[in-house]
């Protein structure tokens, strides 16, 4: 087995056995409520959201995951009301995590121009594997034999586990310039589908913000108005960190970006594998009520000539048209 192999087996184990990590999108901004539930209810109107992420598809049975949302704004109470539901599959174990995750913001004014939203998140982490997918050593040893014996091999043959998992997040913003903060798993749940001691789910922390500038900003036609954005996103989670920056270009609904994603020179993976991890190129198109995104993450690190990058895919859809809203201020992160 060579270096690579043994560091994607090493990575499968850690995340499997030790402490899951949680499911990232590149879109993150196309996934609100999962960034950061202050976003719940920061859109216009209602809207629905659906995300698809094939990670790593050059490696046979890794990272799948499934994210749809729903959001509303009650305009008098000032309070956006949400839920998200997704699932993330990974490995030939048909490892599989499921979140059920409503969510629920206040927004208020700090002066004219500067909101502030903060948001809870409680829901329920559903966690499950299939066994039998599994070769266990005691098969190796009997020439691959199946069945119950499989299983006895597992002190406790749990296949499924759910546990209250709860989040939170802030949000300040004006018209151009956001920054949120978020954190999910803050009551740290052990997530052991064994029953042994000590597995927890480590809390996930989120910084992200940005501006968004306009290029031709004397432009009426809100369809000739040209923009760039600056985004920033790090994520830290147990003993891993990711820090993604990027940009944005819109014109006439077309949006297309670039990513980067990786610590160089601050943190490594390990002594000899750089935290470089992708390059990510978006391209997406939105009109007054729907939003369609795609990326393409290109592979970086030494892992590359083996994963072929990541795909994914959003679609958000609003309920209403701009011009059917109340006036507000809204946060202008880009959709994708």
């Amino acid at each position: 087995m060579n270096r690579y192999l043994k560091f994607l087996f090493l990575t499968f184990l850690f995340r499997t056995l030790v402490h899951g990590q949680d499911m990232h999108f590149t879109q993150f901004y196309a996934s609100p409520l999962y960034l950061n539930p202050a976003f719940t209810g920061a859109n216009v109107c209602s809207r629905a959201t659906l995300v698809y992420r094939n990670q790593w598809p050059g490696i046979k049975t890794t990272y799948r995951s499934y994210l749809m949302s729903l959001d509303h704004y009650l305009v008098k109470q000032h309070i956006g009301v949400g839920l998200q539901c997704g699932v993330d599959v990974a490995g030939t174990g048909g490892l599989k995590t499921t979140i059920i995750h409503p969510s629920v913001a206040y927004e208020a004014k700090l002066s004219k121009t500067i909101m502030v939203r903060a948001a809870l998140q409680p829901g329920v982490t559903i966690k499950s594997i299939d066994f039998d997918k599994l070769l266990f050593g005691d098969q190796i040893a009997r020439g691959g034999n199946t069945g119950a014996s499989s299983i006895a091999t597992v002190e406790t043959p749990t296949q499924s586990k759910a546990f209250f998992d709860i989040g939170a997040g802030g949000l300040i913003f004006t018209t151009n310039y956001w920054l949120g903060a978020s954190f999910s798993h803050i009551n740290k749940p052990n997530e052991s589908l064994t029953g042994a001691e000590g597995v927890i789910l480590p809390m996930k922390t989120s910084i992200h913000g940005g501006g968004k500038f306009y290029l031709n900003p004397d432009e009426k036609d809100p369809d000739l108005r040209r923009s760039m954005s600056l985004v920033m996103h790090y994520r830290g989670q147990g003993e891993f960190d990711q820090f993604d920056i990027g940009i944005y270009y819109t014109m006439n609904g077309i949006n297309m970006g670039v990513w980067y994603r990786g610590l160089p020179g601050v943190k490594a993976y390990k002594p000899g594998y750089s935290n470089n991890d992708a390059t990510a190129l978006i391209l997406g198109y939105q009109n007054d009520r729907l939003s369609i995104g795609y990326s393409y993450d290109i592979t970086i690190s030494q892992l590359q000539r083996l994963t072929k990058g990541a795909h994914e895919l959003t679609l958000s859809y609003q309920l209403c048209k701009f011009k059917q809203k109340q006036k507000r201020v809204l946060v202008s992160c880009p959709k994708f």
